[in-house]
């Protein structure tokens, strides 16, 4: 039976003392969260990376025709900036994001972010609460300060913030290449969950998923995309 990976505890660690210090850096560069119908209360982010480098877009969308670049506000977060470095993989939309004591993130999906697709999104907590209620496909997640996580998006997922304390996120939205492939396919030893999917997707949907990774071009996406076909095949 066809399984996906539903989330993975990655095998790093990072000391938040210093991020947060550059976070108070930018307080005055908070952008609302541009989607709106997903949320109440106060959501925001600080664009680190994004389309075209511009600090005033937290749009976060992969287009393999879209140039991502560092936004003038990264040069001011050099210990963030080597934290992202770490991670040996191409990276499109980077920010801070800040769910404020009381806001509610509503259930939702976000197209595409898998690791069977090609894209992931990592967040590295910088500041959370024991109020945070994080639910993927209705398991509780506990995501602690300082800890790496990929999370499949694509599952449905709700959060919110019931402390008195923000809920500070570096998220970081990778393209799968063969190193981050084998840190997280192959970390075992770690916090890693698979699910069944056997209707996941439709046989139209999959062959849309097929005809997607092509489009990208990577040498990962084609081998996700050999691997599907094969599996349409049987």
């Amino acid at each position: 039976m066809k399984t996906i990976i539903k989330y993975c505890l990655l095998p790093f660690k990072f000391d938040t003392a210093a991020m947060l210090d550059e976070v108070a850096i930018l307080q005055d560069k908070w952008l609302m969260h541009y989607n709106t119908q997903d949320y109440s209360g106060e959501w925001k982010a600080i664009p680190l990376r994004s389309s075209n480098g511009s600090a005033e877009n937290a749009l976060a969308s992969f287009d393999i025709n879209t140039v991502y670049a560092d936004t003038p506000l990264l040069a001011l977060c050099p210990t963030i900036k080597s934290v992202i470095d770490s991670l040996k993989c191409e990276k499109t939309v980077v920010r801070i994001l800040n769910l404020r004591p009381g806001a509610i993130v509503k259930a939702h999906t976000d197209a595409g972010l898998a690791f069977e697709q090609g894209e992931v999104r990592i967040h590295i907590p910088l500041k959370t609460n024991d109020g945070v209620d994080f639910y993927v496909d209705d398991e509780a997640l506990h995501l602690r300060e300082g800890e790496c996580w990929y999370i499949n998006f694509e599952l449905k997922h709700s959060l919110a913030n019931n402390g008195n304390t923000d809920r500070i996120h570096l998220v970081i939205d990778c393209i799968v290449n063969p190193w981050l492939q084998n840190v997280i396919s192959d970390n075992e030893s770690g916090i890693i969950k698979r699910i069944s999917v056997p209707d996941m997707f439709s046989i139209d949907q999959r062959k849309r998923i097929i005809d997607e990774l092509k489009r990208q071009g990577t040498e990962v996406a084609f081998q996700l995309a050999s691997k599907m076909e094969s599996e349409l095949d049987n």
